[in-house]
């Protein structure tokens, strides 16, 4: 995110449902002002004060700040779970609308080539032609893009039910520390494949970055 991003260099940047800020403080650091959005009162009173670094409490769609005061939007894994597709729509129009012109969006979301299958009920998949085309419909172009998870926790899951299943009992305890050296190596496998040209489109959860028109 931070490479794709760039460096702030004391422009401004929206991290739409920042949670906790991790993100928030991250980019802060990296040279931008930061505005961070969250609808939950709760995990905003968690977010640590700091330099450069001003939350708001309200939801991507209703947000009431100032129209092109932005010269980039971030928004991590949060989009995908608006599952209401008037109210996604809405949210979109709302981000467009703060983003200046020529300013970057960048996402990170669940956008595999095709979605396969049931979602929790607190998720939309999406696929990603469905993303491209919410954000180039809009006015923007996609800059770059690159997939971020391949194995993600499947075999890491996988393991730990085959550990439980053998040790009968054991569904309600912490899974055995032993299985986190498989968790580390799933992600560093994810990490290695990312670098890959090409390789990318194969991830399920990708990382999207767009310019807006600058006119």
């Amino acid at each position: 995110i931070e490479r794709l991003v760039g460096r702030g260099e004391g422009r401004r940047l929206l991290d739409a449902g920042c949670g906790s800020g991790r993100w928030s403080i991250r980019l802060a650091e990296a040279g931008w002002v930061v505005t961070g959005a969250d609808i939950s009162h709760g995990l905003l009173a968690l977010a640590p004060s700091a330099h450069n670094v001003n939350y708001v409490e309200g939801s991507i769609q209703d947000l009431d700040l100032p129209a092109a005061s932005f010269d980039a939007v971030l928004s991590v894994t949060v989009l995908q779970h608006i599952t209401d597709e008037s109210s996604f729509d809405a949210a979109v129009d709302n981000l467009m609308r703060m983003l200046r012109p020529a300013g970057t969006m960048a996402l990170l979301e669940y956008a595999p080539l095709r979605v396969f299958g049931s979602m929790p009920g607190y998720m939309h998949a999406r696929s990603r032609g469905r993303w491209i085309r919410a954000f180039t419909s809009r006015g923007c172009r996609l800059r770059a893009e690159t997939g971020v998870r391949f194995l993600g926790h499947g075999p890491y899951m996988l393991a730990v039910k085959i550990a439980r299943g053998l040790r009968p009992g054991t569904d309600k305890e912490p899974p055995p520390l032993a299985l986190n050296a498989l968790r580390a190596s799933c992600q560093a496998v994810d990490l290695a494949l990312a670098r890959i040209p090409g390789i990318t489109l194969l991830g399920d959860v990708r990382l999207l970055t767009f310019e807006k028109a600058s006119g």
